[in-house]
């Protein structure tokens, strides 16, 4: 879910050009629903913090930032925290439940 104004996609187009974009392509990306409770709410996992990742992280519910590492999946469910790599029902190891 988009989490900003369209005058706050505006202020942060001029300080990243093509973050706008790069916002709603993760907004309006076809997720795979969460595999443990249903939930479209989902996200994928990026890896790293940046001013420009952390804006779009800010912006939209649709990216989930982790620091540094390996990814401990391709998705996250906002709902219930499931980490999950794709619609096959796979628990990615370290699921918060």
């Amino acid at each position: 879910m988009l989490k900003v104004t369209e005058a706050q996609l505006e202020d942060l187009e001029k300080m990243y050009h093509g973050i706008r974009e790069q916002i709603l392509r993760f907004e309006n990306a076809t997720l795979p629903v969460c595999t443990r409770c249903g939930s479209h709410d989902t996200a994928e996992f990026s890896v790293g913090l940046i001013g420009r990742s952390i804006n779009i992280a800010g912006s939209t519910t649709r990216i989930r930032l982790i620091a540094n590492g390996p990814k401990p999946a391709a998705f996250f469910c906002n709902r219930c925290h499931n980490c999950y790599d794709g619609p096959e029902g796979n628990l990615a190891a370290g699921s918060t439940k």
